[in-house]
């Protein structure tokens, strides 16, 4: 009996440091432990689109909310939490960078109407009067349940720049002949001139693509340095897949089919829905069209209020691929915001070996959503390799890409945002 408990002691503690190691996974500030939580949204008052960043001397604020179908109040707060700039926990007393108190109450919330699914819709803004941040850098917005920090419904990730150099950067064809026409450069001039004893080696730039966070670029290393400013120019660092313009779906009516609806069956409790299969599009010329970059926007053409009054539908995607056979050693993905801008199990398509397609069903609150395929080698992958066989590369191609830039202050622990900025492909054509 005493072994028999031994093992069982000993097998929670493995199961206890398995699951330690999962929640310290800086890979992953974005996740929803409670499958009643649906449409969590983080961005700029006003500002859907935008990454979730605000300025740390110069006001703003994020709008927060989400969905929950237990349909009845609960008592919802959150905290801030620090992290560094891999998104791996620091060692920091919340008071370090906290003005204000880091536990707070989520008190707005209306009832759906009109919607066939039931949910409370819970929103509120941050930085208020009672919590702001303290010091610059990356954040996860944690929301928990009944006042216990350890019961989690869902957390994400959020910016907090201080703005002490000026980001000046543009897109450009690779130098490199074979992806010109089919890949985007960044190149960047960072000026360090207000960074206290700046140090060269504790400054690092990440690089994002249509706001696909878990893919960045990164680079320490500067090409050259001409007075106060660092350039980074080298050929092999920042180089991104152009892609196509972006996939879309229009859900804004539950009644009338869009463009892209095969099938709309609103015969059960929640409304299902079936999008026209699709296939590669590799070999189809380039056309210019204006996208979300992978975004999506909470909207209606049914009712007036998108927060409350917005239903949700099961949503089936289908690819089709070439002559009905699966990729060999390949894995196929739906990315962007619709699959929360990660590329793992809850983004990858699964072959249905009896109709020779790969299909996903997500269900999905009325709006207008915008996506890519992607393909990733098992045992290899190579992520400027992404569009290749599903989207195609087109230089021309649209796209955003968020900079930052992070500096690590001798004898600090925590990775400061020191700049911040977005830029269009297209602005410099």
């Amino acid at each position: 009996m005493r072994f028999r408990w031994t093992v069982i002691l000993l097998a929670c503690l493995y199961a206890g440091q398995i699951m330690a190691q999962v929640n310290s996974d800086g890979l992953n500030p974005d996740r929803i432990l409670d499958p009643s939580i649906h449409t969590v949204l983080i961005h700029p008052t006003g500002n859907p689109l935008a990454a979730p960043m605000v300025s740390l001397n110069y006001g703003g604020a994020l709008q927060i909310s989400f969905d929950d179908f237990k349909a009845s109040y609960q008592d919802y707060a959150y905290l801030i939490e620090l992290v560094d700039s891999n998104w791996k926990s620091i060692n920091m007393n919340d008071f370090e960078y906290v003005n204000g108190f880091n536990q707070n109450k989520i008190t707005s919330f209306s009832v759906s109407s009109i919607a066939s699914q039931k949910y409370f819709h819970y929103q509120f803004a941050f930085p208020n009067n009672n919590c702001k941040p303290r010091l610059s850098g990356n954040y996860i917005l944690k929301v928990f349940k009944n006042g216990d920090k350890e019961n989690l419904i869902f957390t994400r990730r959020f910016y907090v720049a201080d703005n002490l150099v000026n980001i000046n950067a543009q897109v450009q064809e690779p130098f490199d002949g074979t992806i010109s026409k089919t890949h985007q450069r960044i190149k960047a001039s960072i000026d360090i001139r207000n960074i206290p004893n700046f140090q060269n080696n504790q400054l690092t730039i990440k690089v994002v693509q249509n706001y696909r966070y878990n893919d960045p670029k990164t680079t320490a290393t500067p090409s050259f340095m001409r007075n106060s400013v660092l350039e980074f120019n080298n050929e092999g660092e920042l180089v991104f897949p152009a892609g196509k313009e972006a996939r879309w779906l229009d859900l804004q009516s539950l009644q009338l089919r869009s463009d892209r609806v095969a099938v709309i069956n609103n015969n059960e409790a929640t409304p299902k829905i079936i999008v026209k299969p699709e296939g590669s599009r590799a070999n189809l010329l380039y056309a210019t069209f204006k996208d979300l970059n992978g975004g999506f926007l909470i909207m209606n053409t049914d009712n007036l209020q998108s927060e409350n009054q917005n239903d949700y539908a099961q949503v089936q995607f289908t690819y089709v691929p070439k002559d009905n056979i699966p990729f060999l050693d390949q894995r196929l993905y739906m990315v962007g915001s619709i699959t929360n801008n990660k590329i793992d199990a809850s983004a990858e398509m699964q072959f249905d070996v009896k109709q020779g397609v790969y299909q996903k069903t997500l269900l999905l609150k009325q709006g207008y959503y915008s996506y890519h395929y992607i393909l990733r080698d098992r045992n290899a992958p190579n992520d400027l390799d992404d569009f290749t066989e599903t989207e195609g590369n087109h230089f021309e191609t649209e796209n955003n890409y968020s900079i930052l830039v992070y500096y690590r202050a001798p004898g600090t622990p925590n990775d400061q945002l020191v700049g911040f900025t977005t830029i269009n492909s297209t602005q410099n054509w």
